[in-house]
């Protein structure tokens, strides 16, 4: 009778035991994408972001003589390259910001899985960006094609968008990695906007020009020309200054910070 009961009680204690949830990363990527769209500041942001899609790429359309796709998808995606680290930032900041860190790491013991679902949300988010910026190119062409007395060349460097597509994706994961380390979104967003007013301010001076030339994440642009060692020197430095440094600092900072 006592092992009868001992053999029903171990078997209903084993079924009670929750299974592994294979899903929770998807799930996990799937949320953190939707905070980036489905708030006020990401909805302005991406808002801003198409209207300046059009008036770049419009206008270069309209006012340069000899122009090309590719350089209509180039122009039509500046904002992007521009807002998405922006975006990237607010998502990084955004749970403790709005004080839902405690509730989401309650669901989510493991903090890294959470912030790595961040990250792949802020990749998926700038190949999107990409990708509408090729549909905008296309669509402003195809307007603009009757509008003007030169022609437009439907000619695009796919090699060049590819990089440019990868330099989206640095900028984003650039904004991520410093909303992570600076820990609150207006100090996050104040660098990534001063900062390349400042670093245009300082490259009056041919010696400080040189060296801000090695912290460059937008060298990867470059490679469209061909690659250069000395390129890849220097996207390799930009990269660990604005991606790999501070989203280790800031990853490690956030796995042992308290929550509150």
């Amino acid at each position: 009778m006592n092992t009868l009961t001992l053999a029903t009680s171990n078997s209903t204690h084993t079924s009670a035991v929750p299974a592994v949830d294979r899903h929770r990363p998807l799930r996990l990527w799937l949320v953190e994408l939707r905070k980036l769209v489905d708030t006020p500041a990401g909805i302005a942001l991406l808002a801003l972001a198409a209207l300046l899609a059009g008036v770049f790429g419009g206008g270069v359309a309209l006012v340069t003589d000899e122009t090309t796709l590719d350089r209509i998808v180039r122009l039509a995606g500046i904002p992007a390259g521009i807002l998405l680290p922006v975006l990237a930032a607010l998502l990084a900041t955004g749970d403790r910001q709005h004080r839902t860190a405690l509730t989401g790491y309650a669901l989510t013991p493991r903090r890294g899985q959470v912030l790595a679902a961040k990250a792949w949300a802020v990749i998926s988010l700038a190949v999107v960006a990409w990708v509408l910026a090729l549909l905008a190119g296309v669509l402003i062409a195809a307007v603009a094609t009757p509008l003007v007395n030169h022609p437009i060349e439907w000619s695009i460097n796919w090699t060049g968008q590819l990089w440019f597509a990868l330099g989206l994706v640095l900028a984003a994961l650039a904004g991520y990695a410093v909303g992570l380390v600076a820990g609150n979104a207006p100090a996050a967003v104040s660098i990534l906007l001063a900062w390349p007013v400042f670093a245009l301010f300082l490259g009056i001076v041919p010696q400080i020009a040189e060296v801000l030339a090695w912290l460059d994440i937008n060298a990867l642009a470059a490679f469209a020309d061909g690659i250069e060692p000395v390129e890849v020197a220097r996207v390799a430095t930009g990269v660990a200054a604005w991606v790999i440094l501070p989203g280790t600092v800031g990853v490690l900072r956030e796995l042992r910070r308290e929550v509150r």
